[in-house]
């Protein structure tokens, strides 16, 4: 599959294929996060908008799921797990219910900014990379960025905006196990993308058998289902399906987190442009700090012995 993409894409060496699928994702994931402000907003409800990006994902990838089955038996348990819950239900929750109380600004610098925090920790603690004093300028700037948005948040605008920015870092440090996890497990990204949908599909689809969720997307207006639709299903749930997983096995973890250190930029503006969010001076000063701090964190240079 690999060497099928690299000739599609021209002969283009692993890194560079990497590279141009990790910008396709960040540009999707700053209109995720704009689609679930937008959701947020609207008469969908989080299981609504859940069942979108995995049901429907799920059902299209199904025949994927089946024939990767041998691959996905064979994959220790634990990084199965951390893929199902790291990108999965859990972290939709969590940035569901983040954007109930905090901007698209906040939700681009908290869940795509951070999450390399958590990944480099990881690296350090976990697979004993070394911590370089690049790398812990990198960490210490992001922790800045970090508390000077929650500290000024909280002193501005109260605790309801504060709730939401903790529940972006709960979704950030979510994603970051489905980073490591995806990473370890080795899975191709096609077969990851359907274990992830079909997974969390189930699990919805038992939760709504026995009335513990309910469907509403048929009574809202079709144009909120299908805008819902274009960016959850065929974006999110299948082109990034694919680029972020490709992404990953080709640059590793941290370089790939680093390009996407530009998804906060991209949602800021399209949180301005789009949705009319006013931009806060904390925003831009939190944005300085967490993007400096993820590209020295992640190295810059594309390595081959990253996580």
């Amino acid at each position: 599959m690999t060497a099928l993409v690299l000739k599609r894409l021209g002969g283009l060496s692993p890194a560079h294929a990497g590279i141009i699928a990790a910008i396709v994702t960040i540009f999707i994931w700053a209109s995720w996060l704009i689609s679930m402000r937008v959701g947020s907003q609207s008469q969908l409800s989080t299981v609504d908008l859940a069942v979108l990006r995995f049901g429907i994902t799920g059902l299209v990838l199904l025949p994927v799921f089946f024939k990767a089955l041998p691959s996905i038996r064979q994959t220790p348990k634990r990084y199965l797990l951390g893929i199902m819950l790291g990108a999965g239900l859990p972290f939709f929750y969590l940035s569901s219910l983040g954007m109930r109380y905090a901007p698209v600004a906040d939700a681009g610098l908290l869940i795509t900014g951070t999450f390399p925090l958590f990944v480099t920790f990881a690296a350090v603690i976990f697979y004993r990379e070394k911590l370089t004093q690049q790398r812990a300028l990198g960490l210490s700037s992001i922790v800045i960025g970090i508390a000077t948005i929650l500290v000024m948040t909280m002193i501005n605008t109260g605790s309801e905006h504060w709730r939401g920015d903790i529940f972006f870092l709960c979704a950030s440090l979510s994603w970051a196990v489905f980073t490591v996890s995806l990473k370890l497990s080795k899975l191709r990204p096609w077969d990851a993308a359907a274990w992830l949908c079909v997974s969390s599909s189930s699990i919805l689809l038992v939760g709504v058998l026995l009335g513990v969720w309910e469907i509403t997307f048929l009574q809202a207006p079709i144009e909120q289902t299908a805008y819902q639709i274009v960016v959850q299903v065929l974006c999110v749930g299948l082109i990034t399906g694919f680029s972020y997983g490709f992404a990953v096995r080709q640059l590793g973890a941290e370089n790939t987190s680093a390009i996407g250190a530009f998804t906060p930029v991209l949602a800021v503006l399209g949180g301005l442009y789009l949705l009319g969010e006013p931009i806060q001076l904390v925003a831009w000063v939190g944005l300085g700090f967490i993007t400096c701090g993820v590209l020295l964190a992640s190295g810059i240079r594309f390595r081959s012995n990253l996580v």
